[in-house]
């Protein structure tokens, strides 16, 4: 599955977050250890403090760390917060709508998995990650 850099950066970030989340991470920390960069490091962190996933600290031991529980916090809460869920909503052969008077041979077989992908992915938990 190919997420956009937005999700993919999101996901490493607060993945790294969850492993290490005893520790205030500034974003020259994060930039540092996940090689994302910075200017596009600093837009995600602030995506992720507005929708209050993370919360920020200023100051000498300031830096990012959760605003809520990484539990209460899904695989599909992330990418839908970056790509929105509707974009997993593709057809898997790339037509941007069934070309035929019929749906293809692999509608069915992709919307089912793909159902079951979304499925897992809200189930899956930031903390389930890091177990």
């Amino acid at each position: 599955m190919n997420f956009s850099k937005t999700t993919s950066y999101s996901l490493s970030i607060l993945s790294y977050m969850s492993i290490n989340e005893d520790t205030n991470m500034s974003a020259k920390y994060l930039h540092n250890k996940l090689s994302i960069p910075y200017p596009y490091l600093r837009q995600v962190l602030t995506n992720l403090t507005h929708k209050r996933f993370i919360k920020s600290t200023r100051g000498r031991t300031g830096g990012f760390t959760f605003s809520m529980p990484k539990e209460k916090i899904s695989l599909a809460d992330i990418i839908d917060i970056t790509d929105g869920l509707e974009s997993l909503n593709i057809c898997i052969l790339g037509f941007n709508k069934c070309p035929f008077d019929k749906q293809c041979s692999m509608h069915e077989v992709w919307e089912k998995t793909r159902d079951s992908m979304i499925k897992v992915l809200k189930e899956t938990s930031l903390a389930d990650l890091t177990k």
